[in-house]
């Protein structure tokens, strides 16, 4: 992102904060009480967004791995199970 925009969330976060503690503070709810329980909401709000972003990132790691504890292990092969590779003979011209 870029850093202005960055800087434009920052702002436009805090003035909705701020506007959120002047109306409370205006409905007769004490100033310091307001400012704890917007602050509150708004932590646990991001956490809950982090927790969910956590979820999803295991569930696409799952939907990834998948596949592979899916196919069973009769139809893999280690790499020494292949055949042996016969050397290749080599043609020389002064012979």
């Amino acid at each position: 992102m870029n850093p202005y925009q960055v800087m434009g969330i920052i702002a436009g976060c805090t003035v909705v904060f701020a506007g959120v503690v002047t109306l409370l503070t205006m409905q007769g709810v004490h100033i310091l009480l307001a400012f704890l329980g917007v602050y509150l909401l708004a932590v646990w709000c991001m956490l809950g967004m982090q927790r969910r972003a956590r979820e999803s990132f295991e569930f696409r790691e799952d939907l990834r791995l998948r596949p592979y504890e899916r196919e069973p292990q009769v139809h893999r092969r280690r790499a020494r199970e292949f055949p042996p590779v016969k050397p290749a003979v080599s043609a020389s011209i002064n012979s």
